[in-house]
């Protein structure tokens, strides 16, 4: 009776261990998630020392009010740890808050289970969509050509250049 106990204990014990290390967050993700106890060590080190283009978040600041992102990431993957913390940085020096970009979580086969979610199309994470006057007008997907600002400023201009 005691070894069922033990094991039963060990069994709970490495279960909330385990979930505690490996918790993937699905679906819409508050902003402030990424600096939490649990999630900071993935995050914040590359947040803090990523040091954006100064005239590409100048562009994006003028046209702030027009332009909002979605941002599908892995919380496992490490294309979305390495560029996911660059793009908190830019929104954070552009100035837009929460509802100018949503974060979303995918689990390791890129679903999710909210509404909207399969409209998406989601190949690849990270994905950031940008939308102009609420329009999808393009995508930065995976890992950037120039820098990722530079790229957000070039799918703009594309746009508006039309």
């Amino acid at each position: 009776m005691i070894r069922i106990l033990i094991s039963c204990t060990l069994f709970f014990f490495g279960m909330t261990l385990h979930g505690q290390y490996t918790s993937n967050p699905v679906g819409r993700v508050a902003n402030h998630m990424f600096f939490s106890k649990q999630y900071a060590p993935l995050f914040e080190p590359g947040f803090k020392v990523y040091n954006p283009n100064k005239e590409s978040i100048e562009f994006l600041k003028k046209h702030k009010k027009q332009i909002g992102f979605k941002c599908i990431l892995g919380f496992w993957c490490d294309d979305s740890k390495a560029h996911v913390p660059s793009f908190l940085k830019i929104m954070e020096q552009v100035g837009m808050d929460e509802e100018g970009y949503r974060m979303y979580g995918v689990d390791e086969n890129k679903q999710a289970a909210f509404e909207g979610f399969n409209a998406m199309r989601i190949e690849f994470v990270p994905t950031i969509i940008v939308f102009y006057d609420k329009q999808e007008i393009g995508r930065w997907v995976e890992s950037p050509k120039e820098s990722l600002e530079q790229d957000l400023v070039k799918i703009l201009k594309t746009y508006l250049n039309k």
